[in-house]
């Protein structure tokens, strides 16, 4: 029975935990804003006990804050900390590139191709679900065939972070301008253009930087 209970809990924690995620990183919950436990538990119907856990695992992820007789708060992003993101997120975007180019398996790279090429046909939110899709695909797929456990250790920290700076990215109708980059660096991949993929995505992360800095200017 305790067992069962366990995992029950387990599961409505999670749940808990990926719908504040997905509020926290669409901007549905602002920079600052308080989140209470009860309000929470009230809301998902559930105990406490659950939603405790998730904001735990959401202040690991660094996307709130937990502080002592005060609560818990979404956390805000301040210039210097997205400047700082970015540059460690294209240092090792660019050295996990390196690791994997020998690497790619030609067919998934393809493949990854083509549903870009066809998310382009897409209108409305499903173009920019698409979109929001495929670049976490390709990403990951950098990362996984690079094949470096620290460093996708270093990169998977960030990775709430970053998806905060793609879904605003993509809110903000620059999704088109991501693919085109997609597929510019998929191309030099498939033809075996190692210095131009590598100048490609950080021209990608470059451009991203900038545009977030001034969002959250």
């Amino acid at each position: 029975m305790k067992s069962c209970r366990g995992k029950m809990g387990a599961a409505l924690s999670d749940r808990v935990y990926r719908k504040l995620y997905r509020r926290i990183v669409t901007g549905k919950l602002k920079p600052g804003q308080r989140i209470t436990e009860l309000q929470i538990a009230k809301s998902e119907g559930v105990s406490q006990a659950p939603v405790r856990e998730a904001l735990k695992r959401l202040a690991e992820d660094r996307l709130v804050d937990l502080i002592p007789r005060s609560g818990c708060y979404v956390c805000k992003l301040t210039h210097d900390e997205i400047a700082e993101i970015y540059d460690i997120r294209e240092r090792l975007e660019c050295l996990a590139m390196e690791y994997a180019f020998d690497k790619f398996d030609r067919k998934k790279i393809e493949g990854l191709r083509e549903k870009f090429h066809k998310c382009l046909n897409l209108k409305g939110k499903g173009f920019t679900r698409e979109e929001l899709k495929l670049d976490s695909q390709l990403h990951t797929l950098i990362y996984e065939t690079a094949g470096g456990k620290h460093l996708w250790d270093v990169l998977n920290r960030l990775h709430a972070k970053i998806e905060i700076f793609r879904t605003r990215e993509a809110q903000a109708s620059r999704a088109e301008i991501a693919i085109e980059h997609h597929i510019a660096i998929l191309d030099a991949i498939l033809t075996g253009k190692k210095n131009k993929a590598l100048r490609l995505l950080e021209n990608h992360i470059e451009t991203s930087r900038k545009y977030v800095l001034s969002l959250f200017a």
